[in-house]
């Protein structure tokens, strides 16, 4: 969750009527990509204003017997969480995180921890989370650890694992494992807070998922008229012919033109092309729907084996032309591509 600093460019959102809520934009610019993935049908499966969801596969002897997702600071909560047996039936967990790491600025009002990752390392989990860097005053990608998955997670480290200070910080972090079964990091650079565009970024991790290796590669930069200088929230899945699927959100977080973009990747190393010059994801015109500016896109797959895509939307009419309350967890079925 970014964009929480006013855009250089509010581009006017064209909104789509899509019966399922979902849009998907192409452009004869992207054909020598391969066919865009779809996802299936949306639905409202958690009220709790849990937003940048993530959604965590909990296995118990090898089979996924239960879920736990995870969101954006929301009080009393740094790190809500909620829990869920079959994804239907969600009930409000305890906070991930109620204390900071000491690298971190105070944040009373547990508002400055965003967008939180999960790893299950098959002995233990990870979280990764953005929080205020005491030192900079910027915000930075941090790691804690738990032996159980609802936590509390307990701080690692002296510093952040990320933060990119000569850009504006680093946040919005995303786990993936590529083909070659190497854990990569991907996040977004705060550049749009210097009058920039900010750009998505990957980079292999340790195998204990806690510290990085090599080097920091760009995948995209907010180039797009709809985007207003901003693209976040970066996650990835393969593509069946080769290659990766980047969805990212772009546009100011809390306005009606934020929505979900999708870019190609030949590699996780970059870059990455746009598949359109208009977003993946967008607006419903559908009014009885009540739902609004999707973004937070992340995936993760239940114990049959299916693809789902877990996202946000807003649930609330704007005031003045913001969001101020509250953020629907969404799910809907990653359809192949």
């Amino acid at each position: 969750m970014s964009g929480r600093h006013t855009p250089l460019v509010m581009a006017a959102l064209v909104v789509v009527v899509a019966a399922t809520v979902l849009v998907i934009g192409r452009s004869e610019r992207a054909t020598a990509t391969p066919r865009p993935p779809v996802l299936g049908a949306a639905r409202v499966a958690y009220d709790g204003d849990l937003g940048d969801p993530f959604i965590l596969p909990v296995a118990t002897a090898g089979s996924v017997t239960s879920f736990v997702a995870f969101g954006t600071g929301d009080w009393p909560a740094r790190i809500p969480t909620a829990h869920s047996a079959d994804l239907l039936t969600w009930h409000k967990g305890p906070d991930a995180l109620p204390d900071l790491p000491g690298w971190a600025a105070p944040d009373p009002r547990h508002s400055l921890s965003w967008a939180p990752a999960v790893l299950d390392t098959g002995h233990g989990y990870v979280l990764y989370v953005t929080l205020p860097e005491a030192r900079s005053g910027q915000q930075c990608i941090g790691v804690a650890t738990s032996p159980v998955p609802e936590g509390p997670y307990a701080g690692v480290g002296d510093g952040p694992l990320v933060c990119q200070h000569d850009l504006g910080g680093s946040i919005d972090p995303s786990v993936t494992r590529d083909r070659q079964g190497q854990l990569r990091l991907l996040w977004k650079d705060e550049s749009n807070t210097r009058g920039r565009p900010s750009g998505l970024w990957a980079q292999p991790l340790t195998a204990d998922g806690l510290g990085l290796l090599g080097t920091a590669h760009r995948l995209l930069t907010a180039r797009q008229s709809w985007q207003g200088n901003i693209i976040e929230e970066p996650a990835v899945i393969p593509a069946t012919g080769g290659g990766w699927w980047l969805f990212y959100s772009g546009s100011l977080f809390d306005t009606p033109t934020y929505a979900t973009g999708l870019a190609y990747c030949p590699d996780l190393d970059g870059p990455c092309q746009e598949t359109s010059d208009r977003p993946f994801l967008t607006t419903p015109a559908l009014k009885e729907q009540a739902q609004y500016a999707p973004g937070g896109l992340e995936t993760f797959r239940d114990g049959h084996g299916t693809l789902w895509a877990v996202f946000d939307t807003w649930n609330r009419p704007t005031r003045n032309g913001r969001f101020r309350c509250c953020r629907s967890l969404q799910l809907a079925p990653v359809l192949p591509d």
